[in-house]
């Protein structure tokens, strides 16, 4: 490798978090596990068991329009179908012929838009996985697996689009065949907008026109704030908004404030999914990403007559999600303004302000009286339907109250009421009728409290790499192709792409950037895998992949692809994907640097049965680099939320061949230990691993057959797992 090329990696510090404002983000959203349904197609497979619910018209309009009107905010479309389905006594049984059991079953609801589940209960055990999916597998949700296990054994799932949902049970040879699984509500959507294809999610551009993307405001207040705020969906079609809230411990407990009306019962909060940075990745925007979502909460304050609920989530958010936990004022003083973050309709984020301080007024005869906030105009935007539960800030950016209803709409924007966080405060003396208690857990008896941003540190100290000059024209060369370019696929059928990245010090990669320039799909099973590779001159061992469905990608687009968990390199590295060649062929590719002509360098390479850099393979006359730019972070976080984490360890398969994945329950921001001994207590395998890891590969194949003992060490938690080796 030429030094000069060395040197020509280029930082753009200044412009990291103004651009992660504008790209899509690509996550598995709840807890799932790596994996795949099996194809719609293979030899000897059987009929999935059909099972056609009927819904009457008379039910279905009621489910759209409720039981009358209100001025109260949830968004409602549909409803919940009681169901007791379970492999015992419906669905088709199937055995693949390498040992795995296959359990499948289909639900058909005639006019559904959407379609979801909720189990209770839910237990599974060690490598069991389970896949939600349409008929034609475009949306897959899992794999959903024992990481999914809670002591309430309640699971309640994302949304499928259309009429049609298929679940799918794969139990590997080496799993027990026994576990809880009940299906005891189907939530069905009847949306006339829901579920279309050019949509990521079915609610998206529902809300009314006056209202405004929160992307559309560019004030660094708004853009923090926004990320306390979540979608709530509940009884699989119910929409309501939420506000995470700082504590005086400022520990992180996800505490969540919505209203009652929305949530009320502890099976409402069991069985909600809670969306966190659904909003358009920029102003007047397109849909965004629906898919970091955590499932399930406890209530631990509720008042049906002050209209509030503080939830509790039972999963802990993953660092990647940005949390941000809001800031409160209990006092009963009017602030000067008033604004609110919110989802109306259910649609991404949206902002009202209004200019003039809020007055006390009595919203009605069901709530007490003089305990709401009252909104006269929003003079930008308004609140509809789903809004409901949804904070009002003030002018320092803390939550005043959070919205019961209103006239509000984009017709005449006038009277919306919030319920008061002063009455909510202590208005009553038990602990699960208050804020106090929960928010104020060291009773210092304070009035006010700042927004927490417990991963602050860490983004700030955030770069993207690129080796694409500034003001160096990208382009797509085909030059000397039959078809295709030279950074995605092509007429020489190359199969991988990747860009060389000189560092002297330590980086953890969050994710990868990828600037697409062709992305033609051919099929819903296309995928490209972004990858990780260490070494110094050319591509070596793969330290992380992620699989990405090519329909996830838009063409000509920069877009943000986040990992799972996050990556240490140290001193060189290579960031890349690997393409497949399919029939019908599919046709993606990245935007590249033009050629170097006057000055050349090349931080190209690519992949023929071998690794060559661009400049070498094309014998000198190209010299480029590809728009893939990682983005890194120096340092990461020592302390985040406090969670209450298990430090049991997974193993699958088990017993092993030449590998084992052994997976955490929950991410941590510790490295991993990983050593293991045999039963005469040598140790035969000792390796650490990053931070923020959920699932490590164990490379067997040097093991002898026989008994080991992993031992796992994270911070101060220590587990300790057996694992057999047969072959």
């Amino acid at each position: 490798m030429d030094r000069s090329v060395i040197m020509r990696s280029v930082v753009y510090r200044s412009s990291f978090l103004s651009m992660l404002m504008f790209l899509s983000t690509i996550v598995h959203g709840q807890l799932t596990r790596p994996g795949n349904p099996l194809p719609l197609h293979y030899p000897g497979l059987k009929s999935i068991a059909v099972y056609e619910l009927q819904v009457s018209e008379q039910e279905k309009k009621w489910a759209m329009n409720g039981p009358g009107e209100s001025l109260l905010k949830p968004a409602r479309s549909g409803m919940l179908i009681d169901s007791d389905y379970s492999p015992d006594n419906a669905g088709t049984w199937d055995t693949l012929t390498n040992g795995t059991r296959v359990w499948r079953i289909a639900f058909k609801v005639e006019g559904a838009r959407l379609l979801s589940l909720i189990f209770k209960p839910f237990h599974v055990n060690s490598g069991t996985k389970i896949f939600l999916y349409d008929p034609m597998q475009q949306t897959i949700l899992g794999a959903f697996s024992d990481l999914n296990n809670r002591a309430n054994q309640v699971l309640a799932t994302g949304q499928i689009p259309g009429e049609m949902l298929i679940l799918e049970v794969q139990i590997p040879p080496f799993a027990s065949s026994a576990f809880s699984l009940t299906i005891a509500h189907i939530g069905c959507d009847f949306a006339e907008k829901a579920g279309q294809k050019v949509f990521k999610d079915g609610w998206f551009g529902w809300s009314g026109a006056c209202n405004v993307d929160v992307a559309c405001m560019n004030q660094a207040d708004y853009q923090l704030v926004k990320n306390a705020v979540v979608r709530i969906v509940y009884f699989g079609n119910e929409r309501c908004t939420g506000t995470l809230l700082n504590n005086t411990r400022e520990d992180g407990r996800n505490y969540v404030l919505t209203a009652e009306h929305c949530i009320n019962t502890e099976d409402d909060a069991n069985t909600a999914v809670f969306y966190f940075s659904y909003e358009s990745p920029y102003c007047k925007g397109p849909d965004g990403s629906s898919s970091k979502s955590v499932s399930g909460a406890t209530i631990r304050a509720t008042s049906s007559n002050l209209d509030f609920s503080l939830l509790e989530l039972i999963e802990p958010v993953p660092l990647n999600y940005h949390p941000y936990y809001a800031g409160w004022d209990n006092t009963a003083i009017p602030p000067a303004s008033a604004y609110s973050i919110h989802h109306p309709q259910g649609d991404v984020k949206k902002i009202s302000i209004d200019t003039d301080p809020p007055t006390v007024a009595n919203f009605g005869d069901k709530y007490n009286h003089n305990t709401h906030w009252l909104v006269s105009r929003w003079e930008t935007g308004t609140t509809e339907a789903g809004s409901s539960g949804g904070g009002m800030f003030d002018p320092y950016n803390r939550v005043r109250g959070s919205l019961t209803g209103g006239q509000a709409s984009c017709i005449n924007s006038v009277n919306d009421y919030f319920q008061m966080l002063s009455h909510d405060w202590k208005d009553y003396p038990a602990n699960g009728n208050q804020l106090a208690y929960w928010l104020d857990p060291l009773d210092t008896k304070t009035n006010l409290i700042d927004g927490f941003d417990p991963y602050r540190n860490f983004w700030e100290s955030g770069d993207t790499l690129s080796n694409i000059l500034p003001a160096e024209i990208m382009q797509l060369d085909e030059n000397n192709l039959g078809w295709g370019a030279w950074s995605g696929h092509n007429s020489l059928y190359i199969s991988q792409f990747a860009e060389r990245f000189a560092q002297k010090n330590k980086k953890e990669v969050l994710g990868v950037i990828l600037h697409t320039a062709h992305n033609h799909v051919a099929s819903a099973a296309s995928h490209l895998v972004v990858k990780i590779w260490q070494d110094q001159e050319l591509p070596g061992q793969v330290i992380y992949e992620k699989v990405i469905p090519l329909v996830d990608l838009s063409a000509n687009a920069v877009q943000f692809i986040e990992f799972d968990s996050i990556v240490s390199v140290t001193d060189s590295f290579f960031a890349g994907y690997e393409l497949f060649y399919n029939n019908p062929l599919d046709t993606f590719s990245t935007y590249m640097a033009v050629n170097r002509q006057i000055d050349p360098f090349s931080t190209a390479y690519i992949f023929d049965n071998q690794w060559y850099s661009l400049e070498n393979y094309t014998g000198g006359s190209l010299n480029s680099s590809f728009a893939i730019m990682p983005v890194v972070f120096d340092s990461i976080p020592n302390d985040g939320p406090s969670v209450e984490s298990s430090s049991e360890i997974i193993i699958y398969p088990n017993p092993a061949d030449s590998y084992s994945w052994i997976e955490f329950k929950q991410m941590l921001a510790y490295p991993v230990r990983l050593t293991v001994y045999n039963v005469q207590g040598d140790i035969v395998a000792d390796k650490e691993y990053g931070p923020y890891q959920r699932s490590l590969r164990l490379e067997t194949a040097g093991f002898g057959m026989g008994v080991y003992f992993i031992r796992a060490k994270r911070g101060e938690q220590v587990g300790v797992a057996k694992m057999v080796v047969i072959r």
